[in-house]
């Protein structure tokens, strides 16, 4: 099938009204990875165009959850009000596959569209790495670190990211005033128009502070309502692990961000801290010959390119030794 596939002919098929011929083509034309996003990129546009009703995927397969739930519930009541039968029973495994399959088939279409509608930027351990983002916004990525953006439409229908790691950003203000939204794993949402701040979001904790310009930040927990908090710069907003949200100024916001020039500052920092992030940065796991050791508190500003640099400054500051096999670092007198 060499049929050649050009927009105005997709853009019939997106409409209904495409040919059992044309719609063949399509389907071999789709085989080709490149050909896939070019098929978002037409079909983004046409949706521009042609306002239609979205589907809610999430929702979708939960309702889809939810009444295969509710129908096994049925099932157990009969089977207590009734003798098993075998029958029945024959019924509800084939109900139950087909259920199945089709539940894989939705997760599986549902996959494959987020990869198409998404990109993701990652960094390794250790690796840092500056982004221009397609309005012109700043990101800088902290090591261990993922920003997912969508993949088109940036900077016109939405400027939404979603970050796990650490990542400073710079964002441009647009004529239109389109705010910019940062979305974290545990429940922190940053709403901006246009500043510079950093965010981290660490199995240890998610922390926002605030360099320069003014956000709206909204926090949700299962347990209380939305909070809302307007930052000026210089404060800062952690919550921990547990859902516990603190609040704090600095008169040193810049201090947030000096890991994009491989600059280390700590003030009192423990040890325990210090351990977090080695492993956050260096996939390195650190054991404390002593745990009084872990109470131990480092001050001081200092530059290490890579893991090998930080361990031999902190071991000097704290006057303590260490010893490294593989991914593994003990600390000791």
């Amino acid at each position: 099938m060499n049929q050649l596939i050009t927009k105005d002919m997709l853009f019939e098929h997106f409409a209904g009204r495409s040919t059992a011929l044309q719609r063949t083509s399509i389907a071999d034309w789709l085989k080709q990875p490149a050909n896939q996003i070019q098929y978002m990129v037409w079909l983004d546009e046409w949706e521009r165009h042609n306002l239609q009703y979205a589907a809610d995927d999430d929702k979708g397969l939960s309702t889809l959850m939810n009444r295969i739930d509710a129908w096994e519930q049925q099932q157990r009541a009969g089977t207590l009000a009734e003798e098993p039968q075998v029958r029945p029973l024959r019924v509800r495994w084939r109900w139950l596959a087909a259920a199945s399959a089709v539940l894989c088939l939705t997760a599986g279409l549902y996959a494959g569209r987020q990869s198409l509608l998404y990109r993701t930027e990652e960094t390794a351990f250790g690796e840092t790495r500056q982004l221009t983002l397609p309005d012109g916004s700043q990101v800088t990525l902290n090591a261990h670190s993922a920003l997912r953006l969508p993949r088109f439409g940036f900077g016109d229908k939405t400027r939404t990211v979603w970050l796990t790691g650490e990542a400073a950003f710079s964002i441009k203000h647009t004529p239109t005033h389109q705010r910019f939204t940062v979305h974290t794993n545990r429940g922190v949402e940053v709403i901006v128009l246009g500043t510079e701040f950093d965010v981290s979001d660490r199995p240890g904790g998610t922390k926002v502070v605030l360099s320069k310009g003014a956000i709206q930040l909204n926090y949700s927990s299962p347990s209380a309502p939305v909070r809302q908090l307007r930052l000026k710069p210089g404060d800062a907003v952690s919550v921990d692990p547990v859902g516990q949200l603190t609040e704090s100024h600095t008169t040193q916001p810049a201090i947030s961000t000096a890991w994009r020039d491989h600059r280390f500052v700590f003030n009192s920092t423990p040890v325990h801290e210090i351990a977090n992030l080695l492993r956050d940065t260096y996939n390195l796991q650190v054991v404390l010959k002593d745990q009084a050791l872990g109470e131990r508190r480092v001050t001081g500003s200092f530059q290490a390119d890579d893991a090998d640099e930080f361990l031999q400054v902190v071991a000097e500051l704290l006057e303590i030794n260490y010893r490294q096999k593989d991914n593994t670092v003990t600390f000791f007198e």
